[in-house]
């Protein structure tokens, strides 16, 4: 089978067009970002919010990150999970005790 020169061209690039799709499909996946282990314990509408949930935690002993929040509206505060009991109970903590 013996096919002119247009045609080689026309069903190589028809060929790596369809394997873009497929992979752009494969590769779409959840909008999500992943951060690893860490969890969210917190979503707060201002870097201010974010600041002092931060240093609460900090004088409890967490470790903590701040991210944007995939609606880009406020910050999510994420802690590792060995870390999120302690985390949300200082957060609940209203210092009276």
């Amino acid at each position: 089978m013996d096919l002119p020169a247009p045609y080689l061209l026309l069903v190589a690039l028809l060929v790596v067009g369809g394997l873009g799709l497929v992979l752009r499909w494969s590769f779409a996946g959840d909008a999500r970002k992943d951060y690893g282990l860490l969890k969210e314990i917190a979503k707060v509408p201002s870097r201010t919010a974010a600041a002092f949930v931060e240093e609460r935690l900090s004088q409890a002993g967490v470790r903590a990150t701040t991210v944007p929040a995939e609606d880009g509206e406020g910050l999510r505060i994420l802690v590792f999970p060995a870390d999120e009991r302690a985390a949300i109970a200082a957060l609940l903590d209203d210092g009276t005790t």
